[in-house]
């Protein structure tokens, strides 16, 4: 039985279906290369609707492979039915045994682009990396943080754990700005100081709401922490509202002479800033 089968393994892989198997596989990986350059193209016209065109490409891709594959042994193979189960069987065993990993990650990724917690585009926080998903692929996810960098994050970790997703599929996306004052500033017009930095900034995103709250706080002294929230036009834009609202702040403060010395924290995707 065995003998049969080795036999008619050596039958179906011959020289021409080899060849016609790797046209076929050549023809769809330039095929998935030319829609995505179209997608980048259409993306790059078209910013608006970036994020809903970035989706697209991981479901695209992964019923494009499934067809390809599909294809090739149907269309090109044609095997007999006992091939196809010991072939199915051996694979299921093996991957069974040393891929249980890569399977997880694999039928995770499957789960993610037909349910997905994030799409491409959104601004993630996750496993103590927040950043843009740039790229969805069936095992890994990646991330382009807000330093520049790459992470690879295996997709069965991101459905096992906890996920943050700062903008859920929309271009906007609340941007915090934490500035502490002294006790002794009038909060009052610090406060109406923050509104006004925070609407006259080109990159608040407006129609959405702009607040600004107050709260006490210790830091080797009793201090006040004006809290300014508002969305940003579009999320890649984050640290420049950031700084565009804390410099405008600081400048307003400094005209009406309500400080008369600056120092700022240490900044990241929600901000804060001492004036003392």
């Amino acid at each position: 039985m065995e003998a049969d089968i080795i036999a008619q393994l050596t039958e179906l892989l011959s020289v021409s279906r080899i060849l016609l198997i790797a046209i076929v596989l050549l023809l769809t990986w330039l095929l998935l290369r030319i829609v995505h350059f179209a997608l980048q193209k259409s993306i790059y016209r078209f910013p608006r609707y970036r994020l809903q065109m970035g989706q697209v490409f991981p479901a695209i891709r992964l019923i494009t492979w499934f067809l390809c594959i599909v294809y090739i042994i149907f269309g090109i193979l044609q095997p007999p039915q006992a091939i196809v189960f010991a072939v199915l069987g051996s694979l299921g065993l093996a991957v069974g045994l040393a891929a249980q990993g890569g399977v997880r990650n694999l039928l995770a990724g499957i789960m993610m682009i037909f349910n997905p917690p994030f799409r491409v585009g959104d601004m993630v926080h996750f496993g103590g990396y927040y950043g843009e998903v740039t790229r969805l692929d069936l095992s890994v996810t990646m991330l382009r943080t807000l330093d520049d960098n790459m992470v690879m994050v295996p997709n069965s970790s991101i459905l096992e754990n906890a996920a943050a997703n700062a903008n859920s599929g929309e271009l906007s996306e609340m941007v915090v700005v934490n500035i502490d004052l002294p006790q002794t500033v009038d909060i009052h017009e610090a406060r109406l100081l923050a509104m006004e930095a925070a609407i006259a900034s080109p990159y608040t995103y407006l129609k959405k709401p702009v607040n600004v709250i107050v709260e006490s706080r210790y830091e080797l002294g009793f201090l006040l922490r004006l809290v300014i929230k508002a969305y940003v036009i579009d999320v890649r834009l984050e640290r420049a509202l950031s700084s565009d609202i804390t410099e405008r702040f600081i400048e307003a403060m400094y005209a009406r002479g309500l400080n008369t010395a600056h120092k700022e924290a240490s900044s990241g995707p929600k901000t804060s800033h001492n004036i003392n």
